[in-house]
């Protein structure tokens, strides 16, 4: 019986995340750094529902149509702090049951800060809008059955799967190199690994040896029949992308606008996964495991905007923009360490621990390109309706380092074109004093509509400002949510077909509140 000894984190929409695997870049990590929000930078734009690529003399506008940029009466100096509400809920459901939880992350940041020179009829401006934020916490618990039939898989008996037919000799921890087996086998294997030198699981007597059936492992030793798995699954993120830009405008009589935007994307996201389980009182030898995975990512990215916006008549204007992909280089450090408590002293121990060292790996991304369109109408001096449409070609994203051809294949077969819809209104009910409101809605990025309901987006928004010719102060609220990919804790299928994995599967339900405060200051 051969065993495929490589695992595969997420190959098409219908894959789910496991905890085996180490290798940080996937389709769903490009997909993270690919999708991002424009209308979440500035109050005004925020308010607004991020309708603004026919509007500006805004600091978002360096970021969504740099035609805004032209718009400029008078030089500017912004800036726009935050406060970021991150609520989950994850459910792990299994034929069992589960337990719903939900977690909040609160979270201060700087939105925007910009910078702008205005001219006669030109402006140029240097600035940063922020336009991704990965912070973020959710936990699932739930429970699973180990009974006579051999359901209620444990992570253990997946990582025995996983070493069939590999030497106990070799996957030890020898005092003088304790990372030599970590080296010498493929990250893949690394959890099942420290599984083994954790005290997890136990070789089978009489295989492996010369004249022996292969290397084989069990966790009879550690895990009755009959006892309860109570499985937790925690994971909390940290991080967001920042896009520092070089921007400017020029304005031909205030009826045809152009701009340009150089962005430099500063990227920088970490995530902590734990899962753990704790057995029954019934159990003798396991009482619980702690499996803990850390992923830093980091990179730099470059991109180019064009945009041009056409004033026909006083009260109308027509906007495009063309946002180019972003080229990325990345930098990602992925490590893991295991716990496992025994019920008894077994060897002299209360427990075993294992980690492993630090893989470091540089690879290049290319993220996809868009195409916005956006129309205004101003009502006499009573306000502002503008709507917007977003074009995304997700299928395009990729990495373009060596060796990712399978992943690539995968991307294309999996995403597809998303379209956004973005419509905000301006009330101005007295002078200098402005009310806000706004919605936004995209399809999903997932091909097969079996997965559409996981790909969506939506949110609502309001806000209220004052502005007079020189101060303007600003406040919007937006109100996000979507639904996460379901995934399990671990799924391994080795290549004769038998397949070990969680009876339940985790779904996430992912709400942001975001409050922003912009103040400017005109000369």
């Amino acid at each position: 019986m051969k065993r495929n000894l490589i695992l595969s984190a997420c190959l098409t929409a219908g894959a789910l995340a496991t905890v085996s695997a180490a290798r940080a870049q996937g389709p769903e990590e490009l997909l993270l750094f690919s999708r991002q929000n424009f209308g979440l930078a500035t109050a005004r734009t925020a308010g607004m529902g991020g309708a603004f690529t026919s509007l500006g003399a805004d600091g978002a506008s360096m970021s969504l149509n740099p035609a805004g940029m032209a718009m400029y009466s008078r030089s500017e100096l912004a800036l726009s702090p935050g406060l970021r509400i991150s609520a989950q809920e994850a459910d792990y459901r299994t034929p069992n049951g589960n337990l719903d939880k939900h977690l909040n992350r609160v979270k201060a940041n700087i939105g925007n800060f910009s910078m702008v020179y205005a001219g006669n009829n030109f402006a140029i401006g240097f600035g940063m809008n922020r336009l991704a934020d990965f912070n973020g916490r959710s936990r699932a618990i739930s429970f699973d059955d180990r009974t006579a039939l051999g359901e209620g898989f444990s992570i253990g008996d997946m990582f025995v799967e996983q070493l069939y037919g590999i030497p106990a000799s070799t996957i030890g921890a020898p005092e003088k190199d304790i990372y030599k087996a970590f080296y010498d086998y493929p990250p893949a294997l690394w959890g099942a690994i420290m599984g083994y030198q954790a005290g997890l699981f136990d070789p089978v007597a009489g295989t492996g040896g010369d004249g022996q059936p292969p290397q084989q492992y069990t966790t009879r030793g550690m895990i009755q029949e009959g006892t309860l798995l109570f499985p937790e699954w925690y994971r909390r993120t940290a991080g967001a992308i920042n896009e520092y830009t070089i921007s400017g405008g020029y304005n031909f009589k205030d009826i045809f606008y152009i701009g340009a935007t150089l962005g430099i994307q500063d990227i920088y996201y970490s995530r902590v996964d734990t899962y753990s389980e704790i057995t029954s009182a019934n159990n003798v030898g396991l009482l619980s495991t702690y499996y803990n995975q850390a992923y830093d990512l980091s990179g730099v990215g470059v991109n180019l905007k064009v945009g041009a916006t056409v004033r026909p008549v006083p009260w109308l204007r027509i906007g495009v923009a063309y946002h180019s992909p972003t080229w990325i280089g990345m930098t990602d450090e992925y490590a893991a360490d295991m716990t496992v408590n025994y019920t008894h002293s077994i060897g002299g121990y209360d427990y075993g621990f294992s980690d492993t060292p630090i893989q470091r790996q540089e690879y290049r991304m290319r993220t996809p390109s868009r195409l916005m369109a956006g129309v205004s109408a101003t009502i006499g001096t009573v306000g502002i309706v503008s709507v917007d449409y977003e074009r995304t070609w997700y299928q395009h994203m990729k990495y373009t380092s060596d060796d990712y051809r399978d992943i690539n294949t995968g991307i294309g077969e999996t995403y597809g074109p998303t379209d956004a819809i973005r419509a905000g209104v301006e009330f101005q009910p007295a002078r200098s004093l402005f009310l806000r409101a706004g919605y936004g809605y995209s399809t999903s990025v997932y091909r097969d509509d079996a997965y559409a309901s996981f790909g969506e987006y939506q949110q609502i928004s309001g806000g209220i400002g004052f502005r007079n010719r020189s101060v303007s102060v600003d406040l919007a609220y937006v109100y996000g949510k979507a639904n996460g990919m379901p995934y399990k804790p671990f799924d391994y299928t080795s290549e004769d077909g038998y397949r070990v994995a969680t009876e339940g599967t985790i779904y996430t339900k992912e709400r942001y509140h975001n409050v922003i405060l912009t103040m400017a200051f005109r000369f």
